[in-house]
């Protein structure tokens, strides 16, 4: 219990360091940005020294893992509505080295979900591709998963506590426990290794 809440700790720790925390080969969507803000992305380690302008930062590709410098500079006056810069002058970002793609397609339930009824060890399984930059990663501890709608409460669990990576398709498993007692429309909300949320949507409303 101990070393489990001081890993997690950890995680949340180093999360909080930086503005978001992504995998390799992805981009950081900030939103609609003015022409008069210019960005700076730096990463010594990797010599990248890029300046952007506007709505670029949004199609910038992050390809190499490391510790990115973001500077955000806005070459115009705020009026009295606006009188704060929407981000600030110098953040961080983290790119991590491993990427996971859960493929909600071929997603699995060991039994039907019905409102009223007790589960005690229904199993969620579904496919997902973990790729790595380099091949110095060999096993990462399972992300977890969580489950919401009007009058749900499951907990979930992994099978696994950590994921071998082997180059193939991974069938990951959780264990729900719990019940739903109105009906709802349930949301299931899968973490990859950087906290970030992919989402499935069950299509049928339980009843």
């Amino acid at each position: 219990m101990g070393f489990k809440s001081e890993a997690q700790n950890k995680i949340n720790d180093e999360i909080k360091q930086f503005y978001t925390v992504i995998s390799y080969g992805e981009k950081v969507d900030f939103g609609n940005m003015d022409t008069s803000i210019m960005w700076t992305i730096t990463n010594s380690q990797n010599n990248i020294n890029t300046t952007l302008q506007g709505n670029e930062i949004n199609k910038y590709v992050f390809q190499e893992p490391g510790e990115y410098d973001i500077n955000f500079q806005e070459n115009k006056k705020h009026d009295d509505d606006c009188n704060h810069a929407m981000f600030p002058e110098r953040f961080r970002i983290k790119v991590a080295p491993v990427k996971l793609v859960f493929d909600f397609s071929k997603i699995q339930f060991s039994e039907k979900i019905e409102k009223g009824r007790n589960y005690s060890d229904l199993i969620i399984t579904v496919p997902a591709t973990i790729t790595t930059k380099d091949n110095s990663i060999t096993k990462l501890p399972a992300p977890g998963m969580s489950v919401s709608g009007i009058g749900v409460a499951f907990t979930a669990v992994p099978l696994e506590k950590e994921i071998i990576l082997n180059n193939k398709i991974q069938l990951l498993k959780y264990k729900l426990s719990g019940i739903v007692d109105k009906e709802t429309y349930l949301m299931f909300d899968f973490y990859d290794f950087n906290n970030q949320v992919q989402t499935y949507n069950l299509s049928q409303i339980i009843k």
